[in-house]
């Protein structure tokens, strides 16, 4: 029987509750019969609601064909139902490998917050903060804009601003009755429905896995803590010792000697092929679909950049437009902004050790020694071969193409803008 999803003691508790109202994330409670069969039948209206809505918008390129402004606004919407779609499948397939990874989080978060050290307790904190903010604002400001849009076309209707037929909140094409009594109305709250729904299988998932990438730069960060720590205490810089357990029990018992110190080297050393081996597991499984996403943003960014300045007259299909573009650049940024925290990390890390193998208790040969003996222990788990020695340090990456950083988010903004210039070129031609 496999073990209980992750639930209110995890520190991504709240991703699991965002995750779990889009009938991703079964609640650890929801067992039994009964529990079993409802939450089939809410998994399976969440996919209802998805492929239909995904079904009437390819209807849709058909029936508005030539009609640029519905035809754009039908294409933003289809990438994100894809996109979702997609993201649930990898999630719903590898479901086990994201719990482990949860889990592997909690663990090193747990051992690592029985320390007395301040500076690693405050990293934790930070981190906790970071991801719980982030999915939290971000959860509540893009969870009531399906709303939003549900009651736009009514409210632009009578405030007279909007076209004096009736249209869907979302462009889509279920019959030739779409707006007939009481068909629209229904079809208002199914799109409704689909909306939200999308969102938390687009954006509710990215979410996770930004606050996935939230805590692995947070491990880093300590890790480099723990390796400056060694080379205070031992060129003896420092009155606290509380970096580690091994070393304060080894001081009060009058025995801090230069194995204590190779000792917590070692741990040090255990550690990073630890975080190695997570972010190697995170990027395998998420690579595709930031790849996926960010290809489907610059589609987007292109073309609504393009529809914004050839079509202003339909002002309720601009301002949705440019809601739209706001949230997919947002996705895009979040990943960037915060996969960069493992870039600064691995940097930060890679000058501790420089200040730790300074120790002058640690002959440097003996360091290189030890990293070469714990890289043959992991490879031989493995199942032989030589280390990957280029694989030490790692980051997050987007289809084994490029890493992401914030300057990714700059050159795929530039990118877009010049596919938007291009296209309104041909478009004057």
């Amino acid at each position: 029987m496999p073990a209980a999803a992750p639930w209110s003691e995890s520190a991504l508790w709240l991703n699991a509750r965002v995750l779990a109202l889009g009938a991703m994330w079964r609640p650890p409670g929801c067992r039994g019969p009964a529990l079993s069969a409802c939450w089939a039948l809410y998994t399976g209206w969440m996919l209802f609601t998805q492929l239909s809505f995904l079904v009437a918008q390819a209807r849709a390129l058909w029936h508005f064909w030539g009609d640029v402004g519905k035809v754009t606004h039908d294409v933003c919407l289809m990438v994100t139902v894809v996109l979702g779609l997609i993201k649930f499948g990898v999630f719903s397939l590898r479901k086990d490998d994201f719990f482990r990874i949860v889990r592997q989080i909690d663990s090193a978060r747990s051992e690592q917050s029985r320390s007395d050290d301040a500076e690693i307790a405050s990293i934790l904190r930070a981190s906790y903060r970071s991801a719980r903010n982030v999915t939290l604002y971000m959860t509540l400001l893009g969870g009531s804009s399906p709303a939003v849009w549900a009651v736009t076309p009514a409210l632009m209707r009578k405030l007279r601003v909007g076209p004096p037929e009736r249209e869907l909140p979302a462009t889509a094409w279920y019959s030739g009755r779409d707006t007939d009594s009481p068909r629209y109305e229904l079809l208002c709250v199914l799109q409704l429905f689909s909306m939200q729904y999308s969102f938390f299988a687009a954006i509710g998932l990215d979410l996770f896995f930004v606050s996935i990438i939230i805590h692995i730069a947070a491990q880093l960060q300590v890790l480099g803590v723990r390796l400056r720590g060694i080379g205070k205490l031992g060129h003896k810089q420092s009155s606290s010792l509380s970096n580690s357990p091994i070393l304060l029990r080894d001081v009060e018992d009058g025995f801090y000697n230069e194995k204590s110190l190779w000792m917590e080297f070692c741990s040090c050393i255990q550690q990073h092929h630890s975080i190695i081996e997570l972010v190697k597991e995170v990027e395998s499984l998420l690579n595709i679909i930031i790849l996926l996403q960010f290809l489907g943003a610059t589609v987007v960014i292109c073309v609504t950049l393009f529809q914004s300045s050839t079509n202003t007259s339909n002002f309720m299909t601009l301002l949705k437009l440019q809601a739209y573009l706001m949230v997919i650049i947002y996705e895009i940024f979040i990943y960037c902004w915060y996969a960069d925290d493992i870039l600064y990390q691995v940097n930060s890390f890679t000058s501790g050790i420089y200040f730790t193998v300074r120790l002058q208790d640690l002959d440097a040969s003996q360091v290189l020694q030890g990293i070469r003996e714990w890289d043959a222990v992991v490879e031989d788990k493995r199942g032989g071969g030589e280390p990957d020695t280029s694989s030490r340090l790692s980051a997050a990456a987007a289809g084994k193409f490029y890493y992401i950083s914030r300057a990714t988010f700059v050159r795929l903004i530039s990118a877009s803008y010049s596919y938007y210039a291009l296209l309104n070129q041909m478009n004057d031609k």
